[in-house]
């Protein structure tokens, strides 16, 4: 679904737009109307009466931060060294899965 949206200079386009519950009644239908979607990093859509406008967004961008070491990845592994040493017969030992 898609809505019209006024951008600054007077040209009037298109962009992705999503159904918003306006009301919840307790007895019948919920009303909804359609807004377009906020998910474009250089405008931010609003409105004004009953026409919808675009503005430039103000601010930066925060670059994310690294995913950290997952839970698992930390852990010792049981490996088993029978195919390394042949004639050993002894217990594996523990190894880092890094």
């Amino acid at each position: 679904m898609s809505i019209a949206v006024q951008f600054p200079d007077g040209s009037v386009r298109e962009v992705p737009g999503q159904l918003r519950q306006v009301d919840d009644p307790a007895d019948g239908q919920p009303s909804f109307e359609q807004v377009p979607l906020n998910c474009d990093s250089r405008w931010q859509f609003y409105r004004k009466g009953r026409i919808w406008r675009a503005r430039l967004r103000h601010g930066h961008l925060a670059a994310f931060r690294q995913p950290e070491e997952s839970w698992w990845e930390a852990l010792a592994v049981l490996h088993d060294d029978a195919g390394d040493d042949a004639g050993d017969d002894g217990p594996g030992r523990w190894v880092s899965a890094a």
